[in-house]
């Protein structure tokens, strides 16, 4: 597959981020699946990921006492496997380092921690099950600078 290098970033609003949450993330689910706690919040971050304006890929950042949690990271399924996501994480590490936190962390599925290892990513703890059913694990990153 060919990279997508001609990716926009920009911030979107958290309703926005459903066109790519529902089909990727809640598929089978009620799109009211796709709010989350506190995606409304002042300081909650929606990042979208547009090719030809086309909304192709959504992460949430939120903020807590030290640290970011990434939420919500998704990529339409014909742009998977693509760099899309790569480019995903790396504009939100740079937009945490702005935010003055040393550490990300997320919850991952099974099938997306090869991905974030990747990116430099640890597991931590033994594995859980989320609500709407699919094994994670917590996993962590601290940023350098």
């Amino acid at each position: 597959m060919q990279l997508v290098t001609n990716i926009q970033f920009k911030h979107i609003k958290a309703t926005d981020t459903y066109a790519v949450r529902h089909p990727v993330l809640r598929k089978g689910l009620p799109i009211s699946s796709c709010a989350f706690d506190r995606d409304e919040d002042n300081s909650t971050i929606h990042l979208g990921a547009l090719l030809d304006n086309k909304l192709i890929g959504v992460l949430t950042l939120m903020r807590h006492a030290t640290a970011m949690q990434l939420r919500g990271m998704a990529v339409l399924e014909p742009y998977q496997g693509q760099g899309v996501g790569k480019q995903l994480i790396t504009k939100a590490e740079e937009l945490i380092k702005t935010q003055n936190r040393a550490i990300i962390w997320m919850n991952a599925r099974l099938i997306a921690i090869p991905f974030y290892e990747a990116c430099g990513y640890h597991k931590e703890g033994s594995a859980f099950v989320l609500p709407y059913g699919e094994t994670h694990y917590k996993m962590t990153k601290k940023q350098c600078g």
